[in-house]
């Protein structure tokens, strides 16, 4: 009869942790961070005027904060870092953005807006060389998914889409010489990882 009780004792122990822990929530008011890494691709890959196809992917780490005001509700400012392997448009899309987590459970989706302006940073290396000499608009819409681990500390998976505009793009011919002049805007997809921090 003891060990009934000690056993029916250490079950409702273990379920009352485990409810508890269910209910952790995220520290929802003061300045957050979150790092987050992505890779995308591009979804227009036709060829250009000059028979050049703007294939671009890569992998965007990005790094943003700001301050939580509600539960569902948070605004900051960001950057990120689109390294194109072939370095043609490499950028460094600086943004505001505005957060929003749906419920207040330890496991709550949430959805992510981005406007800012891009800053060309590369060109690619092997002729013909493609430069981006003016930047552009920046938009990101991000939907994923958070998981409080404690109250300043969570993880999240997120797949979203990016906008990248660039307002002027040269590209020349093998003797160095500008063939071409024009805008370009990249459609891409994304998915990736990211950790939050909550003061």
């Amino acid at each position: 009869m003891k060990r009934t009780i000690l056993l029916a004792v250490a079950l409702l122990g273990l379920c009352g942790t485990a409810m508890a822990q269910r209910h952790i929530e995220f520290r929802w008011r003061g300045i957050y961070f979150v790092g987050d890494g992505s890779y995308v691709f591009n979804l227009n890959r036709s060829p250009n005027e000059s028979g050049l196809a703007d294939s671009v992917s890569g992998f965007m780490p990005s790094f943003s904060g700001g301050f939580q005001f509600r539960k569902e509700a948070a605004v900051g400012l960001g950057f990120a870092y689109l390294a194109d392997p072939t370095g043609a448009f490499t950028q460094l899309p600086l943004y505001a953005e505005l957060r929003s987590h749906f419920t207040r459970d330890r496991l709550t989706p949430y959805a992510v807006l981005q406007v800012g302006y891009s800053l060309p940073v590369g060109a690619s290396s092997e002729p013909p060389v493609t430069k981006i000499d003016e930047g552009g608009l920046y938009l990101g819409i991000e939907f994923g998914g958070r998981y409080a681990v404690t109250r300043s500390f969570a993880v999240g998976a997120h797949l979203g889409y990016k906008l990248l505009q660039s307002n002027k793009v040269i590209r020349y011919d093998l003797a160095n010489e500008p063939l071409l002049t024009e805008t370009v805007v990249l459609h891409m997809l994304g998915g990736g990882l990211s950790l939050y921090f909550g003061n």
